[in-house]
Protein backbone atom coordinates (compact mmCIF):
# COMPACT_ATOMS: atom_id res chain seq x y z
CA UNK A 1 0.00 0.00 0.00
CA UNK A 2 2.51 2.70 0.70
CA UNK A 3 4.07 1.84 -2.16
CA UNK A 4 0.99 2.80 -3.64
CA UNK A 5 1.39 5.79 -2.27
CA UNK A 6 4.80 6.57 -3.47
CA UNK A 7 3.78 5.93 -6.69
CA UNK A 8 1.11 7.80 -6.66
CA UNK A 9 2.73 10.82 -5.24
CA UNK A 10 5.83 10.38 -7.71
CA UNK A 11 3.49 10.57 -10.64
CA UNK A 12 1.61 13.83 -9.43
CA UNK A 13 5.13 15.42 -8.38
CA UNK A 14 6.19 14.49 -12.37
CA UNK A 15 2.74 15.54 -13.68
CA UNK A 16 3.00 19.04 -11.61
CA UNK A 17 6.63 20.00 -12.91
CA UNK A 18 5.89 18.77 -16.16
CA UNK A 19 2.66 21.05 -16.56
CA UNK A 20 2.05 22.68 -13.58
CA UNK A 21 4.59 25.88 -14.05
CA UNK A 22 2.92 25.70 -18.29
CA UNK A 23 0.47 28.41 -18.75
CA UNK A 24 -2.67 27.33 -20.24
CA UNK A 25 -4.22 28.96 -22.84
CA UNK A 26 -7.80 28.87 -23.30
CA UNK A 27 -9.15 30.82 -26.44
CA UNK A 28 -12.54 31.11 -26.95
CA UNK A 29 -15.07 32.17 -29.51
CA UNK A 30 -17.85 34.06 -28.66
CA UNK A 31 -20.99 34.71 -31.20
CA UNK A 32 -22.39 38.49 -31.08
CA UNK A 33 -25.07 40.24 -33.37
CA UNK A 34 -22.71 42.97 -34.57
CA UNK A 35 -23.86 45.08 -37.62
CA UNK A 36 -22.16 44.85 -40.57
CA UNK A 37 -19.55 47.95 -40.16
CA UNK A 38 -16.89 46.82 -42.83
CA UNK A 39 -14.12 46.50 -39.72
CA UNK A 40 -12.37 44.45 -38.01
CA UNK A 41 -11.69 45.54 -34.54
CA UNK A 42 -8.89 44.78 -32.34
CA UNK A 43 -8.75 45.87 -28.13
CA UNK A 44 -6.98 46.57 -26.29
CA UNK A 45 -4.54 49.24 -28.12
CA UNK A 46 -1.93 49.50 -25.71
CA UNK A 47 -1.03 47.16 -22.58
CA UNK A 48 1.83 48.44 -20.52
CA UNK A 49 3.11 46.04 -16.84
CA UNK A 50 5.58 46.26 -14.93
CA UNK A 51 7.33 43.02 -14.52
CA UNK A 52 9.90 41.33 -12.38
CA UNK A 53 12.88 39.19 -14.10
CA UNK A 54 11.44 35.34 -14.20
CA UNK A 55 7.97 36.76 -14.25
CA UNK A 56 4.59 35.68 -16.40
CA UNK A 57 1.96 37.47 -17.55
CA UNK A 58 -1.39 37.12 -19.04
CA UNK A 59 -3.54 39.26 -21.45
CA UNK A 60 -6.15 38.73 -23.35
CA UNK A 61 -6.54 39.76 -26.98
CA UNK A 62 -10.28 40.64 -28.38
CA UNK A 63 -10.60 40.59 -31.82
CA UNK A 64 -13.99 41.08 -33.11
CA UNK A 65 -15.07 40.53 -36.78
CA UNK A 66 -17.85 43.37 -38.06
CA UNK A 67 -16.78 43.25 -42.04
CA UNK A 68 -19.96 41.33 -43.26
CA UNK A 69 -18.08 38.29 -44.08
CA UNK A 70 -15.82 35.17 -42.84
CA UNK A 71 -11.86 36.10 -42.61
CA UNK A 72 -8.82 34.53 -41.91
CA UNK A 73 -7.10 35.77 -38.65
CA UNK A 74 -3.52 35.57 -38.79
CA UNK A 75 -1.68 36.31 -35.06
CA UNK A 76 2.06 37.10 -35.04
CA UNK A 77 4.63 38.61 -32.83
CA UNK A 78 6.85 41.80 -33.91
CA UNK A 79 9.28 44.11 -32.05
CA UNK A 80 8.41 47.79 -32.64
CA UNK A 81 10.60 51.01 -31.58
CA UNK A 82 10.49 54.67 -31.61
CA UNK A 83 11.95 57.14 -34.41
CA UNK A 84 13.68 60.53 -34.30
CA UNK A 85 10.95 61.83 -36.61
CA UNK A 86 8.32 63.33 -34.48
CA UNK A 87 5.47 62.42 -37.94
CA UNK A 88 6.08 58.62 -37.02
CA UNK A 89 4.98 57.32 -34.08
CA UNK A 90 6.75 53.69 -33.98
CA UNK A 91 8.36 51.87 -36.68
CA UNK A 92 7.22 47.80 -36.94
CA UNK A 93 9.99 45.67 -37.16
CA UNK A 94 8.36 42.63 -39.03
CA UNK A 95 11.47 39.92 -38.66
CA UNK A 96 13.85 41.96 -37.39
CA UNK A 97 14.60 41.88 -33.64
CA UNK A 98 14.80 45.16 -32.16
CA UNK A 99 17.10 47.20 -29.38
CA UNK A 100 14.51 46.40 -27.13
CA UNK A 101 13.13 43.12 -28.07
CA UNK A 102 9.76 41.59 -26.50
CA UNK A 103 8.73 38.83 -29.15
CA UNK A 104 10.96 36.27 -28.12
CA UNK A 105 9.10 36.47 -24.90
CA UNK A 106 5.36 36.68 -25.92
CA UNK A 107 3.12 33.51 -27.18
CA UNK A 108 -0.09 32.85 -28.79
CA UNK A 109 -1.79 29.98 -28.62
CA UNK A 110 -3.07 30.12 -32.28
CA UNK A 111 -1.58 31.77 -34.87
CA UNK A 112 -4.75 31.57 -37.15
CA UNK A 113 -8.27 31.02 -37.04
CA UNK A 114 -11.13 31.69 -39.68
CA UNK A 115 -13.97 34.10 -38.10
CA UNK A 116 -17.00 34.42 -39.21
CA UNK A 117 -19.10 37.42 -38.73
CA UNK A 118 -20.42 38.41 -36.04
CA UNK A 119 -17.74 36.70 -34.17
CA UNK A 120 -15.41 37.89 -31.09
CA UNK A 121 -12.18 36.07 -30.55
CA UNK A 122 -10.90 35.85 -27.01
CA UNK A 123 -7.38 35.25 -27.32
CA UNK A 124 -4.62 34.50 -24.00
CA UNK A 125 -1.61 35.95 -24.80
CA UNK A 126 1.17 35.06 -22.08
CA UNK A 127 4.32 36.87 -21.86
CA UNK A 128 6.95 34.82 -19.68
CA UNK A 129 10.43 37.44 -18.81
CA UNK A 130 13.51 35.21 -18.39
CA UNK A 131 15.16 35.12 -15.38
CA UNK A 132 18.65 37.09 -16.41
CA UNK A 133 16.63 40.18 -18.50
CA UNK A 134 18.14 43.41 -17.58
CA UNK A 135 16.04 45.99 -16.22
CA UNK A 136 14.72 48.59 -18.62
CA UNK A 137 12.04 48.31 -21.10
CA UNK A 138 10.91 45.62 -23.86
CA UNK A 139 8.69 46.93 -26.67
CA UNK A 140 6.90 44.18 -28.70
CA UNK A 141 3.25 44.22 -30.64
CA UNK A 142 1.08 41.37 -31.22
CA UNK A 143 0.23 41.72 -35.13
CA UNK A 144 -4.06 40.81 -36.28
CA UNK A 145 -3.90 40.77 -39.79
CA UNK A 146 -7.53 39.97 -41.43
CA UNK A 147 -7.41 37.90 -44.99
CA UNK A 148 -10.38 37.36 -47.35
CA UNK A 149 -12.10 33.50 -46.84
CA UNK A 150 -11.95 32.60 -51.09
CA UNK A 151 -14.92 30.46 -52.37
CA UNK A 152 -14.70 27.03 -53.23
CA UNK A 153 -14.21 28.05 -57.29
CA UNK A 154 -11.39 31.11 -56.01
CA UNK A 155 -9.09 28.62 -54.26
CA UNK A 156 -8.71 26.25 -57.30
CA UNK A 157 -7.72 28.78 -59.42
CA UNK A 158 -5.93 30.68 -56.46
CA UNK A 159 -1.97 32.20 -56.69
CA UNK A 160 0.25 33.01 -54.02
CA UNK A 161 -0.69 36.30 -52.39
CA UNK A 162 -3.96 36.36 -53.56
CA UNK A 163 -5.73 36.31 -50.47
CA UNK A 164 -5.82 40.35 -50.14
CA UNK A 165 -5.04 41.65 -46.22
CA UNK A 166 -7.82 43.93 -45.57
CA UNK A 167 -6.65 45.34 -42.40
CA UNK A 168 -3.53 44.73 -40.10
CA UNK A 169 -4.00 46.01 -36.81
CA UNK A 170 -1.50 46.02 -33.57
CA UNK A 171 -1.94 45.52 -29.87
CA UNK A 172 0.90 47.17 -28.50
CA UNK A 173 2.87 46.00 -25.62
CA UNK A 174 4.80 47.97 -23.43
CA UNK A 175 6.66 46.06 -20.50
CA UNK A 176 9.00 47.84 -17.70
CA UNK A 177 11.34 44.94 -16.41
CA UNK A 178 11.84 46.68 -12.57
CA UNK A 179 15.49 47.69 -11.40
CA UNK A 180 17.73 50.70 -12.29
CA UNK A 181 16.75 52.09 -15.47
CA UNK A 182 18.08 55.28 -17.02
CA UNK A 183 15.58 58.01 -17.44
CA UNK A 184 16.60 61.19 -19.57
CA UNK A 185 13.72 63.10 -20.98
CA UNK A 186 13.03 66.73 -22.17
CA UNK A 187 10.68 68.56 -24.27
CA UNK A 188 12.24 70.05 -27.14
CA UNK A 189 9.96 72.55 -28.01
CA UNK A 190 6.63 73.97 -27.84
CA UNK A 191 5.14 76.58 -30.59
CA UNK A 192 1.79 77.34 -32.14
CA UNK A 193 0.82 75.58 -35.33
CA UNK A 194 0.56 79.67 -36.80
CA UNK A 195 1.53 82.59 -35.45
CA UNK A 196 -1.53 84.29 -36.91
CA UNK A 197 -5.18 82.87 -37.02
CA UNK A 198 -7.82 84.16 -37.85
CA UNK A 199 -10.20 81.81 -36.08
CA UNK A 200 -10.18 78.96 -33.91
CA UNK A 201 -8.99 76.56 -33.18
CA UNK A 202 -5.66 77.13 -32.28
CA UNK A 203 -3.16 74.23 -32.44
CA UNK A 204 -0.34 73.75 -30.29
CA UNK A 205 2.67 71.58 -31.35
CA UNK A 206 4.54 69.92 -28.41
CA UNK A 207 7.68 67.73 -29.18
CA UNK A 208 9.54 65.71 -26.33
CA UNK A 209 12.78 63.36 -26.50
CA UNK A 210 13.59 60.56 -24.61
CA UNK A 211 17.06 59.60 -24.71
CA UNK A 212 16.38 56.91 -21.76
CA UNK A 213 16.65 53.56 -21.45
CA UNK A 214 12.94 53.00 -20.46
CA UNK A 215 9.73 54.89 -22.38
CA UNK A 216 8.19 57.75 -20.96
CA UNK A 217 4.59 59.06 -20.74
CA UNK A 218 4.70 62.72 -20.68
CA UNK A 219 1.71 65.15 -19.21
CA UNK A 220 0.86 68.21 -18.09
CA UNK A 221 -0.94 71.32 -18.90
CA UNK A 222 -1.39 74.57 -20.78
CA UNK A 223 -2.58 77.82 -19.36
CA UNK A 224 -4.10 80.18 -21.83
CA UNK A 225 -3.65 84.31 -20.61
CA UNK A 226 -5.20 87.18 -22.56
CA UNK A 227 -3.24 90.68 -23.72
CA UNK A 228 -4.23 92.09 -20.19
CA UNK A 229 -2.39 88.92 -18.59
CA UNK A 230 -5.60 87.41 -17.09
CA UNK A 231 -5.95 83.64 -17.37
CA UNK A 232 -9.07 83.31 -19.45
CA UNK A 233 -8.84 78.94 -20.07
CA UNK A 234 -6.60 75.59 -19.72
CA UNK A 235 -6.23 72.79 -21.08
CA UNK A 236 -5.05 69.55 -19.79
CA UNK A 237 -2.88 67.30 -21.09
CA UNK A 238 -3.63 63.49 -20.86
CA UNK A 239 -0.18 60.95 -20.83
CA UNK A 240 1.09 59.69 -23.87
CA UNK A 241 4.20 57.41 -24.88
CA UNK A 242 7.91 58.32 -26.16
CA UNK A 243 10.13 55.35 -26.90
CA UNK A 244 13.88 55.68 -26.12
CA UNK A 245 15.72 56.88 -28.13
CA UNK A 246 12.83 58.57 -29.90
CA UNK A 247 11.26 62.50 -30.32
CA UNK A 248 7.47 62.11 -30.53
CA UNK A 249 5.16 65.03 -31.31
CA UNK A 250 1.77 65.94 -29.80
CA UNK A 251 -1.16 68.18 -30.97
CA UNK A 252 -3.48 69.89 -28.66
CA UNK A 253 -6.21 71.55 -30.11
CA UNK A 254 -8.14 74.99 -27.93
CA UNK A 255 -11.21 77.43 -28.86
CA UNK A 256 -12.92 79.46 -27.41
CA UNK A 257 -16.27 81.27 -28.33
CA UNK A 258 -14.97 84.20 -29.21
CA UNK A 259 -11.43 85.17 -29.97
CA UNK A 260 -9.82 88.53 -30.62
CA UNK A 261 -6.62 90.20 -29.86
CA UNK A 262 -2.82 88.56 -28.78
CA UNK A 263 -2.77 85.57 -26.44
CA UNK A 264 0.13 83.42 -24.44
CA UNK A 265 -0.10 79.81 -24.10
CA UNK A 266 2.07 78.62 -21.41
CA UNK A 267 3.03 74.58 -21.07
CA UNK A 268 3.45 73.02 -18.11
CA UNK A 269 5.06 69.78 -19.14
CA UNK A 270 5.65 66.61 -16.48
CA UNK A 271 8.72 64.72 -17.88
CA UNK A 272 6.87 61.07 -16.67
CA UNK A 273 9.83 60.76 -14.13
CA UNK A 274 11.06 62.25 -10.74
CA UNK A 275 8.12 64.73 -11.13
CA UNK A 276 10.41 67.54 -13.54
CA UNK A 277 8.53 70.06 -15.01
CA UNK A 278 9.08 71.92 -18.05
CA UNK A 279 7.60 75.51 -18.66
CA UNK A 280 7.84 77.08 -22.15
CA UNK A 281 5.44 80.12 -23.01
CA UNK A 282 4.95 81.02 -26.70
CA UNK A 283 2.05 84.22 -27.94
CA UNK A 284 -0.07 84.07 -31.00
CA UNK A 285 -2.47 86.40 -33.06
CA UNK A 286 -6.14 85.89 -33.27
CA UNK A 287 -7.64 88.58 -35.46
CA UNK A 288 -11.02 87.40 -37.37
CA UNK A 289 -9.85 89.95 -40.68
CA UNK A 290 -13.16 88.75 -42.46
CA UNK A 291 -15.94 90.24 -40.11
CA UNK A 292 -14.06 92.97 -39.49
CA UNK A 293 -13.12 93.88 -43.01
CA UNK A 294 -17.31 93.42 -43.53
CA UNK A 295 -17.68 95.92 -40.56
CA UNK A 296 -15.25 98.35 -42.06
CA UNK A 297 -16.79 97.97 -45.56
CA UNK A 298 -20.31 98.53 -43.92
CA UNK A 299 -18.99 102.04 -41.98
CA UNK A 300 -17.41 103.25 -45.07
CA UNK A 301 -20.95 102.87 -46.81
CA UNK A 302 -23.11 104.44 -44.69
CA UNK A 303 -20.59 107.38 -44.06
CA UNK A 304 -20.26 107.94 -47.74
CA UNK A 305 -24.68 107.51 -47.95
CA UNK A 306 -24.61 110.64 -45.65
CA UNK A 307 -22.05 112.64 -47.70
CA UNK A 308 -24.14 111.98 -50.44
CA UNK A 309 -27.11 112.78 -49.07
CA UNK A 310 -26.02 116.30 -47.47
CA UNK A 311 -24.18 116.54 -51.05
CA UNK A 312 -27.47 116.76 -53.10
CA UNK A 313 -29.29 119.11 -50.81
CA UNK A 314 -30.53 122.18 -52.06
CA UNK A 315 -31.21 124.50 -49.02
CA UNK A 316 -33.24 127.51 -49.72
CA UNK A 317 -33.31 130.64 -47.05
CA UNK A 318 -37.01 132.67 -47.10
CA UNK A 319 -35.69 136.30 -47.61
CA UNK A 320 -39.18 138.85 -46.08
CA UNK A 321 -40.47 140.89 -48.94
CA UNK A 322 -39.73 144.42 -48.10
CA UNK A 323 -42.62 146.15 -50.87
CA UNK A 324 -45.05 143.72 -49.04
CA UNK A 325 -44.38 145.11 -45.25
CA UNK A 326 -44.20 148.33 -46.32
CA UNK A 327 -47.63 147.99 -48.07
CA UNK A 328 -49.36 146.54 -45.11
CA UNK A 329 -48.00 149.23 -43.16
CA UNK A 330 -49.22 151.79 -45.12
CA UNK A 331 -52.58 150.30 -44.82
CA UNK A 332 -52.59 150.12 -41.01
CA UNK A 333 -51.67 153.62 -40.76
CA UNK A 334 -54.10 154.40 -43.10
CA UNK A 335 -56.81 152.23 -40.64
CA UNK A 336 -55.41 154.35 -37.57
CA UNK A 337 -56.10 158.05 -39.20
CA UNK A 338 -59.35 157.33 -40.18
CA UNK A 339 -60.18 156.54 -36.78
Amino acid sequence: MNNKKILFATCFLALFFLFGSTSVFAYTIEELNFTDEGDIVVGPGKTEVLLDPGDEYTKEIIVSNRSGSDKIIDISVEDFQGSKDPEITVEFLGTEKGPYSLKNYVKSEISQITLKHGQRLHLPVLISIPQDAQPGGLYGAVMVSASNVLKEGEQKTAVAGQLRVITRIASLFFVKVSGTVFNNGSLQSFKAEKSFYEKGPVVFQITSENKGSVYLSPYGVIEIKNILGSKIDERQIDPWFVLPNSVRVREIKWNSNFLFGRYVATLHLNRGYDDIIDTQSISFWVVPWKILSIILIGLILIIWFFVWIFSHLQWKTIKPDISQINSDANADSAKNNKV
